[in-house]
Formats: structure tokens, C-alpha cells, sequence
């Protein structure tokens, strides 16, 4: 029996080989991608705790809790610790917000790490306490080998994209946009560092639902309607939002009824009860999740809090272009995907509109999200699973440029520059030189201070801008009459923001002026060369009008106050928000050292939200004044009522 089990794997990755060669026709341009990517991902630690950092590491809990504590509680694996960070539900149960759809994926990979490790114990003799602790409880390896199944099924995944992409547009095409989707876009770093969230796995299902919706398209039977509601509840497993992809089959079933209802009974009938089939078998392959809810909440919901998703106040622009995590901001790339779609349409055949249709409704769902920006994370990754849509508009921009040689040697050019560029950026987040793309949006400049790049760079960029922001930012510029830069450093920013969990404010409820922040565009002194004095307190105004943009969280009225010293007593500080004046207390300093106060209220009216950007007006500011900063208050709860 023994001399059997090292064979075991063997078998098991020879298997996949052959998958693997069978869905790519053996493609050595896409077999060195995955080489590629299989050696990040052995060649990078990850990071935080490895390849299981962040919400990563709660997915993880799964599989020591279903190996050895035989439960789907959280408190087995995850221990008081996590008690007392995510508290108790009111069924007592440790719930786990992240979806279970991953584990089929993951488990494989990590009984066979276990494995190892008890065939490396047979060999090393160890205390019994210390031997024990080797198989459990968790550790790197078990990290790293249950990340072992998001990578391969993420290959999988650019298989199946290959695949569809060479049955449309040829080979080359193919290639092309499977190397730059996955070393372009975040999707190298969830294949390789961050492995554990759900995005590797989702994105192998999402691909092969479109895949195999293709390849039958035309020619569904009951069958193939069942598949592909498996696969759709499968989908929904890695993450529900996955759900807008059954659009894709659920629009054909649709169009077919409508368009056979009159002339075709028979096809309309086959039509509506193949679309039934594809909701029925999605709703059970999709009912584990749902019952696991039942389990830890008493009630079928989501994790997420109520008003989570803000379907009437996206983020729309800041998805796309903040520096907080934005789409194209952080994978420039992405700007050839819709041209793309556009000019090979013809060759698509249908799936150039359907891919620019979901992308439509994937980027309002991820904009409706609380935290768009995505919390701790590179690049906008909620948009990771749904890759095969950029797959295939940057498969048909190729098509197109490659019938010229100099847009296909421009094209290239470029290509392996912004690859690069993403290699560079991943490996400075990963080792923590700059921060998270979802931390907070900087202007450039900033960004190539704390990863020590070249001054003369920044310089340069702080007076022309980002241009992987444009021509959005050189817009925004001009509409607000502010310097060039400040798009880069307001848009995803906001002010009274809430943490989606807690409701606690958790991005600044004050604008100090000495930080020398972008918001001020006019009227207030920035800080000289090297920055203010550590003791520096109060800033000078620079005339009798300034301008500040205040980007808010939520549609909510506010309280302000306007802190400094103002000098002339009988001076009166006046102020518009929106362009509306608004009525003004000023409270004189009582005490030497003491500040004055303008304070004001701005209505719900007059209060724009993430999609626009709030104007602050001070006028009659007395010559010789100083301002200290700005304070905002919240006196509403807009959160319970999305």
C-alpha cells in the first residue's frame, strides 16, 4: 500500500497536464505563462500572514474546521481571538462571512499538504506534543498548499479563456490577451499572493460558464441548460454577486421565447423550460451557501450588514479612475478592452455586446458596494473574477492592430511596459513600500516618494498628472479650477467615511490645513519646500477667498467649524457650499491661544455624495488671518436607511 501513495500524486498532476494540454492545444506561449505564474507564486511568501492574509485567512478556517473540528463554526480554528473581534451571532455560532464555495477547490491540495507533513514525521522523530502540533493547527505550508488550489484552478481558468478567445479571433489573439489579463491586472496577484480570497477560484467558474455557453450556443438541450445552471450555482458559491453572469445563458432563453412565441410554439416551449431548468439547478447547486447562513444568522442573509449596497449612490467615476483602487487606474491596460470589443465585434459574433453589457452591470454592482475601493487590496480586485470579459475585448484590440505593423509593434511596446509596470507595482505593495491601492488616494508624486523614485518623476507628473487617470483628472481640473493633480488625490477619498461593519468613522472627520492636503485648491498657504515645523499649528491665508473641496461619504446635512484666528474682530467669515450661502455664528476665542470658530450647517439639499464632489467657499477672510482646520460632525444616520 505505501509504495502506492507517492504515486498518487503523480497520477493527479499527470491528469491535469493533460487537461491543461487539451484545452490550450498545447499553446507553449500560454504553457510558459502558466510556468510563469507557477513560479511567483513559489517565489513570493505572500503577505501579513502569508498566503493567507486578510479575509483569506477566514475562508481558510474552513477546511481545519471541516478536517478536525467537524463543523463550520469559526470559533474551532479561528479560537477566542476571533471571538472577539467578530462577536457571536444570536444562534451562539461563529460565522464565517466568506463563501464556501472555494473549499471543493482548496481541499485537495490541502489533505495532500497534510499529507506530507505526517509522511515527514514518519522520517523525523519529534516530541509527541510538538508532533502533533505539525499536522495541526495551521501554519504556512497549510496556507500555502490550500493556495496551491486557487493557482491551478486560476490556470484552469486562462485555459478555458484561451480557449474561447483562439475559437474567435485565432491563436494570436488568444495569446495576447491571456498573458497581458493575467500580468497586466490584478489577477497575477491573486493567483500568487493573495490566493485565499475567493478571486482565482471565481474566476476559473465565471470563464468557464462563458466558455461552455458559447460552445453550445445554438445547439442548448435540457442537458447543457442543467450544466450550465450548475455551473452558474457554482459560481455563485465563490462569491454571490457572481450571480449577473447567468445573464449571460438567462438573456438567450429569453430572446428565444419572445422571438419563437408566434411562429415557433415548440422552440418558445423548449426555450422557457430550458430557462427554468438553468434557474432551478443554479438555486440548488447554489443552496449549501444558503443554508450555511441559516446556520450561523438564523435567517437567510448575506454577511453583509443591511444598506451594504448602494444602488442609487455609486461610485462610478472613482471605480474607474481614483488612485483608491481604481480600475483603470491601476491597470492601464484595461483602456484597449472596450475599443477592443468595439472593432471586433463582427468576429465575436454576439459576445462583444454580452461582455460590454456585464461589464456595464459588474462596474455599477462594485461601485454600489459600501467600501468600492475594496478595503486593504491591489488594484481593483472585485473586478478580478469577471477577467474574461478584458480577456476578450483585449483579444479583439490585438485582432485589430495586428493587421498593421506598426500598431502591432506599438501595441506590444506598450504591452510589455505596463506588464512591467504591474510587476513593479505588485512586488512594492507586497513588500509594503507603498500602501494598498485601497488605503487612500494620493496624487503620483506621492506614491514615487515612498517607493524612493526618481524626484525629477514626480516633479514632472505633479505638473501634467497621472497619465493613467487621463483624461478624466485634466477634466476635473478644469471643472473645479483646481490644480492638476487634485483629481488624483480627492476622487475615493471622503470625508465622515464609516467602516461598513462598525458605522464607526474611520477616514478623517477634520481637514488639518498644515497636512498641506490636495483639498485645498485655493486662498490657503501650501507648505514651503521640506513641509511645515513639527509645531506648526495655524496656516496662512494667502487673500480673502479660499476654496476647499470636501468629497463626502453619504447623503447626510453636517455641522462645520472654521478654526484659526482671524484678527479683526468685527470681521464676518462668510461662506457658500455648493454655491449656496449659508448662514454663519462666529465664536471669538475666550482665551489667549485659543482659536476662533466659524461654525455653519449644510442641509441634506445641497450635499453631494460619492458620485460628485462637494465646494466649500470662505469669503471675507481679514488679512493677516491663520486657519487651523476644518471640523465635520454627522448628526444623522444615513447607513439605516440605504
Amino acid at each position: 500500500m505505501s509504495d502506492k501513495i507517492p504515486s498518487l500524486p503523480r497520477r493527479c498532476a499527470r491528469q491535469l497536464v493533460r487537461a491543461w494540454t487539451a484545452l490550450t492545444a498545447g499553446d507553449r506561449v500560454i504553457a510558459v505563462l502558466a510556468v510563469v505564474v507557477f513560479a511567483y507564486f513559489c517565489a513570493t511568501p505572500g503577505i501579513f500572514q502569508g498566503k493567507a492574509s486578510g479575509d483569506g485567512l477566514l475562508g481558510f478556517f474552513y477546511l481545519p474546521g471541516l478536517v478536525f473540528h467537524h463543523s463550520l463554526d469559526m470559533a474551532g480554528p479561528g479560537g477566542t481571538f476571533w471571538i472577539s473581534r467578530l462577536g457571536l451571532e444570536q444562534t451562539k455560532h461563529l460565522a464565517n462571512p466568506c463563501p464556501i464555495g472555494t473549499v471543493p477547490l482548496w481541499l485537495p491540495t490541502y489533505l495532500l499538504g497534510l499529507g506530507v507533513k505526517k509522511l515527514v514525521m514518519l522520517f523525523v522523530t519529534l516530541p509527541a506534543a510538538e508532533a502533533s502540533s505539525k499536522v495541526y493547527p495551521m501554519g504556512g505550508f497549510d496556507y500555502w498548499m490550500a493556495g496551491l488550489g486557487s493557482l491551478i484552478s486560476g490556470l484552469c481558468g486562462v485555459a478555458l479563456g484561451f480557449r474561447l478567445i483562439a475559437r474567435k479571433l485565432g491563436v494570436g489573439a488568444a495569446r495576447f490577451a491571456m498573458v497581458t489579463t493575467v500580468l497586466a491586472t490584478p489577477l497575477a496577484w491573486y493567483f500568487a499572493n493573495q490566493p485565499l480570497y475567493q478571486h482565482a477560484c471565481a474566476f476559473f467558474v465565471v470563464t468557464l460558464l462563458v466558455e461552455r455557453w458559447d460552445a453550445w450556443r445554438g445547439a442548448m438541450t435540457l442537458g447543457r441548460w442543467a450544466l450550465l445552471g450548475v455551473i452558474g450555482g457554482a459560481a455563485m458559491l465563490m462569491r454571490v454577486q457572481e450571480a449577473v453572469w447567468l445573464l449571460v445563458p438567462g438573456l438567450d432563453a429569453a430572446y428565444l421565447v419572445l422571438a419563437n412565441v408566434r411562429h415557433d410554439r415548440r422552440a418558445a416551449r423548449d426555450a422557457l423550460l430550458g430557462g427554468v431548468v438553468l434557474v432551478a439547478v443554479t438555486v440548488i447547486v447554489f443552496s449549501p451557501q444558503l443554508l450555511i447562513w441559516k446556520y450561523f444568522f438564523g435567517t437567510f442573509r448575506t454577511p453583509q450588514p443591511p444598506g451594504h449596497m448602494r444602488w442609487l449612490d455609486p461610485g462610478l467615476l472613482a471605480m474607474l479612475f481614483s488612485m483608491r483602487g481604481g480600475l483603470i487606474a491601476w491597470s492601464p491596460i484595461l483602456y484597449f478592452f472596450i475599443p477592443g470589443l468595439l472593432l471586433s465585434r463582427k468576429e465575436l459574433d454576439g459576445l462583444a455586446w454580452r461582455m460590454g453589457l456585464l461589464f456595464l452591470i459588474v462596474w455599477w454592482v462594485n461601485a454600489s458596494a459600501w467600501d468600492h475601493w475594496a478595503s486593504w487590496t491591489f488594484g481593483a480586485r472585485r473586478f478580478t473574477d469577471s477577467s474574461v470579459i478584458f480577456a476578450v475585448g483585449l483579444g479583439g484590440f490585438w485582432r485589430w492592430a495586428s493587421r498593421v505593423t506598426w500598431r502591432r509593434r506599438f501595441l506590444l511596446g506598450v504591452t510589455v511596459f505596463l506588464i512591467l509596470w504591474n510587476g513593479l507595482l505588485m512586488e512594492l505593495v507586497r513588500q509594503r513600500k507603498v500602501k494598498s491601492s485601497g488605503a487612500f488616494a494620493y496624487p503620483a508624486s506621492t506614491w514615487i516618494g515612498w517607493a524612493h523614485g526618481p524626484g525629477w518623476l514626480g516633479r514632472i507628473l505633479d505638473r501634467t498628472g497621472y497619465p493613467f487617470v487621463q483624461p478624466v483628472g485634466w477634466i476635473y481640473a478644469l471643472i473645479y479650477r483646481a490644480p492638476v493633480t487634485t483629481f488624483e488625490g480627492v476622487v475615493g477619498n471622503y470625508l465622515l467615511e464609516r467602516d461598513c461593519h462598525n458605522h464607526d468613522v474611520v477616514l478623517m472627520n477634520q481637514l488639518k490645513f498644515v497636512d498641506d492636503l490636495v483639498f485645498v485648491v485655493e486662498g490657503i498657504a501650501h507648505a514651503p519646500e521640506g513641509g511645515w515645523p513639527a509645531s506648526q499649528v495655524l496656516v496662512p491665508v494667502t487673500g480673502t477667498r479660499a476654496r476647499v473641496l470636501i468629497p463626502l461619504a453619504g447623503k447626510e446635512p453636517v455641522r462645520v467649524k472654521l478654526l484659526g484666528q482671524f484678527n479683526a474682530r468685527e470681521s464676518e467669515v462668510r461662506v457658500s457650499w455648493n454655491g449656496r450661502a449659508l448662514k454663519t455664528t462666529t465664536a471669538r476665542a475666550s482665551k489667549p491661544g485659543a482659536f476662533d470658530e466659524v461654525r455653519f450647517e449644510v442641509p441634506i439639499e445641497i450635499v453631494h455624495t460619492r458620485a460628485r464632489t462637494n465646494e466649500l467657499v470662505m469669503e471675507g477672510l481679514p488679512a493677516g488671518a491663520k486657519v487651523a482646520r476644518l471640523d465635520f460632525e454627522s448628526f444623522t444616520r444615513w447607513y439605516d436607511h440605504p
